[in-house]
């Protein structure tokens, strides 16, 4: 019972092939799905974590508009993932080496007695854009007063803030884990 509390605090990994030897410099995120019934979840989530990415400042991360256009070009429609023939036009156009994918299973901000309380679970894959192969799974799902410290003191109250925390814990991990920066 122990080991599942504290396993529930931390995105989960799941290593489905090696990362490429050399470590990736171009990456590529791609629009989230959302398969939750909270409105707009995955443009939120998206746009944060790119944020979050960018604040790592390790890789050359492609711009949103660049990709929209692809995926206009390609006739991808929004809550559509691209195809393996698509990721490999995608990645030729914008000279990504990794895909970040993503799908947003649950969102809600729910209260609980009198604070809010948000809820989120998403995954995101590492996808090797040359293959169109899946690298890597990570699931994490979080609870807004699984921040809290003292009182009210570092409650999370809305899907944003508990999209960044939980941005930072996957990136944190990717990076713990073996994900390296860009050489160049």
């Amino acid at each position: 019972m122990v080991l599942s509390g504290c396993s529930s605090r931390f995105p989960e990994l799941q290593r489905l092939a090696p990362l490429p030897d050399k470590p990736p410099c171009q990456v590529a995120v791609l629009p989230f799905v959302n398969e939750s019934n909270y409105a707009q979840a995955d443009l939120i989530v998206y746009k944060i974590f790119m944020a979050e990415l960018l604040k790592s400042t390790h890789f050359q991360v492609a711009q949103e508009g660049d990709i929209r256009k692809v995926y206009r070009q390609l006739l991808i429609y929004p809550q559509q993932a691209p195809g393996l023939d698509q990721i490999k036009i995608i990645a030729d156009r914008i000279n990504a080496q990794i895909f970040i994918t993503g799908r947003i299973h649950e969102a809600q901000e729910k209260s609980s007695g009198q604070a809010p309380n948000p809820q989120l679970t998403l995954s995101l894959q590492i996808v090797d854009a040359a293959s169109g192969r899946t690298l890597w799974n990570t699931y994490h799902t979080r609870e807004g007063l699984q921040y809290q410290k003292v009182m009210h003191f570092g409650l999370v109250t809305t899907i944003s803030g508990l999209a960044r925390r939980m941005s930072h814990e996957i990136i944190n991990l990717w990076f713990k884990e073996g994900l390296q920066p860009c050489a160049d």
